[in-house]
């Protein structure tokens, strides 16, 4: 998921299971884009945390802002206190909700937000990391998936150039996979390094892919 993905609405709530995943990647490119951007991420978000977001929010500047607030679960006093932000944000204040399950937020909440449910498009992802992993060595780069993932083409600026985006997200996903499998750590770290390596100009999507290949153990979920 990119930025450029999501509607332009002031407050926008994302349903995706692997909310650490996409929370990491939204907020790298939001780094990029400026560091007045915020990253509020806990599993429990309480009245507290609540209270901070929004003085953050409230706090006077300038440019755009963006928070992009990540739980797992909110109480009911947080999402009272949210309320009115959301309702009546400051005109340079963007908010962007991620949270692996909705179903605890209450429905005023809801109805002050556009609602993104990723969980489909996620779960597929992880689907092809659990078939890449699961996958003997010399068989996972002629894989459908990873042939069409590393073949991807994507203009910018009206250039055509390798979706190295969609590499480092699919990476990011066999760092999931690997956790979920309690894989030995040095191969978790190992491929969180390659994540940070996909966006460098210099590198190639389709190396870094072949040395994952090669190096990451043979698992099953």
């Amino acid at each position: 998921m990119k930025l450029e993905d999501l509607p332009k609405h002031h407050a926008v709530l994302i349903e995706n299971s692997e909310r650490d995943t996409v929370g990491v990647v939204l907020f790298q490119e939001l780094q990029q884009q400026s560091p007045a951007h915020r990253f509020f991420n806990h599993k429990i978000l309480d009245i507290d945390m609540a209270r901070n977001i929004i003085t953050w929010a409230q706090t006077p500047y300038n440019d755009d802002r963006v928070a992009l607030v990540s739980f797992n679960t909110i109480g009911l006093e947080a999402q009272n206190a949210l309320l009115k932000i959301l309702e009546e944000p400051r005109p340079n204040v963007r908010f962007i909700l991620l949270t692996s399950n909705r179903a605890n937020l209450i429905g005023t909440v809801l109805s002050r937000v556009y609602i993104l449910n990723e969980r489909t498009k996620n779960n597929e992802l992880l689907n092809e990391a659990e078939k890449f992993l699961s996958t003997p060595f010399n068989l996972r780069m002629k894989l459908p998936y990873i042939i069409d993932n590393i073949s991807r083409i994507e203009k910018i600026n009206g250039k055509e150039r390798k979706d190295k985006e969609a590499i480092r997200i699919f990476v990011l996903a066999l760092v999931t996979t690997l956790q979920k499998s309690k894989s030995d750590t040095k191969y978790i770290e190992e491929t969180l390094e390659v994540a940070s390596y996909v966006p460098d100009p210099s590198s190639s999507g389709k190396a870094l892919m072949e040395y994952l290949s090669l190096l990451l153990p043979q698992t099953t979920i």
